[in-house]
């Protein structure tokens, strides 16, 4: 049985670690601000946790759609949500590289969180999922846009793993409705998913850049910038 080296691991997934330490800390100081109460509306929003009206009220509190990456909502959603990152994404790193890795987490948490502000606005919401996704939503991306056989092969079992988890997102925790009450952030998953697929094409992994062709890229860009921005600006229109 070989033995496990932590640093040549921390090495080869850094992107993972780092986030899953960040994320856990953040946690933490969650606990320390607020104690047993770290989980109610407020000291959720307080926490910075996406709140649809806040933003609405005062548009410079975009910032909203970021944080709520790092926020969770109790040991149960952050051990899911880290067990899931740590383990899965251990996976998407060593495929795409650190800094895609990186880029396609954040992002399509912050993709995923603007359409949950488009479409459930009045859901305060806080959790990793949506980015989470972004990734599983990587690799069914990158074995489309590639046409390799084996990443669409694996592209079609990490699809499987969105629609189940999409199927089963009622028995998971994943945002706090207005007055409280729990619900699961649907379209911060879905947004999740659909981001981390355009951005599969736009922060391929190096070795298969040029296995993506170039109208693949532009095209998934334009889309990927239309969205975010109609996401964004459509609330405020609407409201």
């Amino acid at each position: 049985m070989d033995h496990f080296d932590l640093k040549k691991d921390f090495s080869e997934f850094k992107a993972t670690y780092v986030i899953t330490i960040v994320t856990i800390l953040v946690w933490i100081g969650q606990l320390l601000a607020f104690g047993n109460q770290a989980t109610t509306g407020i000291n959720l929003l307080n926490s910075g946790a996406l709140w649809g009206p806040n933003i609405l009220a005062d548009p410079t509190q975009l910032w909203r759609l970021v944080t709520p990456i790092f926020l969770h909502i109790g040991w149960t959603h952050l051990l899911f949500n880290m067990f899931t990152l740590f383990f899965i994404g251990r996976q998407v790193e060593a495929v795409f590289g650190w800094k895609s890795f990186t880029l396609i987490y954040f992002i399509s948490g912050i993709f995923g969180n603007a359409m949950s502000f488009l479409f459930s606005p009045q859901s305060l919401s806080a959790g990793a999922s949506g980015a989470i996704f972004g990734l599983f939503g990587a690799v069914v991306g990158l074995g489309y846009f590639t046409e390799m056989p084996v990443l669409k092969q694996i592209g079609k079992t990490f699809a499987v793993l969105i629609v189940i988890n999409l199927l089963l997102n009622v028995f998971n925790i994943g945002a706090i409705g207005s007055l409280g009450s729990t619900q699961v952030n649907i379209w911060a998953h879905i947004g999740g998913a659909i981001g981390g697929l355009l951005l599969s094409a736009i922060f391929p992994p190096k070795s298969l850049k040029r296995a993506i062709p170039a109208h693949y890229k532009i095209i998934t860009s334009i889309v990927f910038a239309g969205l975010l921005l109609a996401f964004i600006i459509l609330p405020f229109m609407t409201n």
